[in-house]
């Protein structure tokens, strides 16, 4: 809250002896005046215990970037998968999100690719900053761990997904722990015991191994008998050992991602209620039928754009000091995977 004995901005110009405009430019960062008269204005106000109202600075910043030419109402989207994976449902619906967050804040998007052959991080950039583009949002690196030592000084950044580990920015991704918690507590309710949970171990790694935290914690209400290691896959094609693992184990349920995993168990003749259940915990439309987990990544998409709009219109550009962990909520799809409520007794 600002205090209401903080002087106000004619204060600082009668000290420094400049105009209020002036003082106005200066501590807002604008240029226009000389260095020296400046850093005396921001000593002064800093030496009179000067505090800026808020709510004013949040909207003057916003007036600021839509009208001023040194910025340009438009977000760089760039997309860190490989350059030749194809568009999943699940990052089209994210995109599709994000861009119409985008319209309904009176923002475009223009969409890059770090891994456009021909391009390089620092060449990226250039061009964005050469666009006047001050807000980036980096989409889903496919990757294990991704470190960068490059200068966002003068950029707002926001990356979706846990993959970028060095620098820390603001982050938004689906919350997989909490989703895998909530299936678990529904196959609960469903008579179902023997969790198993098939993930691709680099989906695991970007998520710092969130699922299988979740399956750890969920094993301590379980006998020691009923309690099975995560399988991870090398990706999400690669089902070798997947029956040795189900032989050894014996769920009753397993929860996983893709198309491969539901169709092997189908080829064992093992997809049935009444042998094992699956639920799929990145569901999306063109699974309807299944029962999943829902991991809305539209919604991740929005809160990116809030996200990085929002540090926009503060002027807080660079690394944050306290990076913000934005976490989506997942829904629960029915489906005739598993065992209906009504069939438990």
């Amino acid at each position: 809250m600002t205090n209401p004995d903080s002087p106000n901005i004619q204060q600082i110009a009668d000290r420094v002896g400049v105009s209020k405009a002036t003082v106005s430019r200066a501590l807002r960062g604008l240029p226009g005046h000389k260095k020296e008269t400046r850093e005396k204005i921001l000593k002064v106000a800093e030496e009179l215990g000067y505090e800026p109202h808020p709510i004013m600075s949040a909207v003057m910043s916003n007036v600021r970037f839509k009208k001023t030419s040194q910025y340009s109402p438009v977000l760089a989207e760039i997309h860190c998968q490989p350059w030749e994976r194809k568009l999943g449902y699940n990052m089209q619906v994210l995109r599709d999100r994000l861009h119409e967050q985008a319209a309904r804040l009176g923002y475009k998007v223009e969409e890059f690719h770090w891994y456009e052959p021909g391009m390089n991080p620092e060449r990226l950039l250039q061009i964005i900053r050469a666009r006047g583009i001050k807000g980036i949002i980096l989409e889903h690196f496919m990757e294990s761990e991704v470190h960068l030592d490059l200068d966002f000084q003068d950029l707002a950044i926001v990356t979706i997904g846990g993959a970028l580990k060095r620098p820390k920015l603001h982050r938004v991704e689906p919350n997989h722990y909490s989703n895998l918690l909530k299936a678990i507590k529904e196959l609960r309710r469903r008579g179902y015991r023997r969790f198993g949970v098939a993930i691709p171990k680099l989906f695991e790694d970007i998520s710092d191994f969130k699922r299988e935290a979740a399956l750890h914690i969920s094993h301590q209400r379980e006998d020691k008998g009923k309690r099975i290691p995560i399988f991870l896959m090398e990706d999400n094609q690669s089902l070798a050992g997947l029956e040795e693992w189900i032989e050894t184990y014996q769920p009753d349920c397993i929860l996983g991602t893709g198309r491969e995993l539901p169709k092997k168990l189908k080829t064992l003749d093992l997809l049935d209620t009444e042998k094992i259940g699956f639920v799929h915990l990145g569901w999306h439309p063109s699974y309807k039928g299944m029962a999943g987990m829902e991991p809305n990544w539209g919604e991740a998409g929005i809160a990116a754009v809030n996200l990085v709009v929002d540090q926009m219109n503060r002027n807080e550009f660079g690394l944050p000091k306290h990076p913000l962990w934005v976490l989506i909520e997942g829904e629960w799809v029915e489906g005739a995977s598993v065992r209906a409520l009504q069939e438990v007794s």
